[in-house]
């Protein structure tokens, strides 16, 4: 897949959801060839944030992390496939899943942001007199 229609992915789910995200930004995003790494955040309407890192080589997203967390930078849940969790059923994809002070590391569904933003829309509520600037 070419790396400019991951990053129109991106586009596209940030307005598919575009009723919780208050704003986004890409702060990084190197490429060679079809080669890249993407880092971005997204804001939503509850103050929380999404911060996105992605490594895409050969076509194929190598590493990824989702980190999202709360307006005071409190973890929420962290989806990654950092190999050291072998014990998960779903290695190397997992999630640390924060409750109370505790974090719990969990088998996650994988790496498509989609089901991220997904799982992020079920717990967001949305504000009546929300002003969001529109895309």
């Amino acid at each position: 897949m070419k790396n400019w229609a991951r990053c129109g992915m991106l586009i596209d789910l940030i307005e598919q959801y575009s009723a919780i995200v208050q704003s986004w930004t890409v702060t990084n995003f190197d490429r060679e060839g079809e080669d890249f790494r993407l880092k971005a955040q997204i804001i939503f309407v509850d103050g929380s944030q999404l911060r996105i890192r992605q490594m895409v080589i050969d076509g194929r997203l190598l590493k990824y992390a989702y980190q999202w967390q709360t307006q005071e930078g409190d973890l929420i849940i962290r989806w990654d496939n950092a190999t050291h969790w072998p014990e998960v059923a779903t290695f190397p994809h997992h999630k640390h899943v924060a409750r109370n002070q505790d974090v719990t590391v969990m088998p996650s569904r994988g790496a498509e942001l989609a089901l991220v933003l997904e799982e992020i829309a079920l717990s967001i509520k949305i504000p009546p007199d929300t002003h969001r600037d529109e895309f």
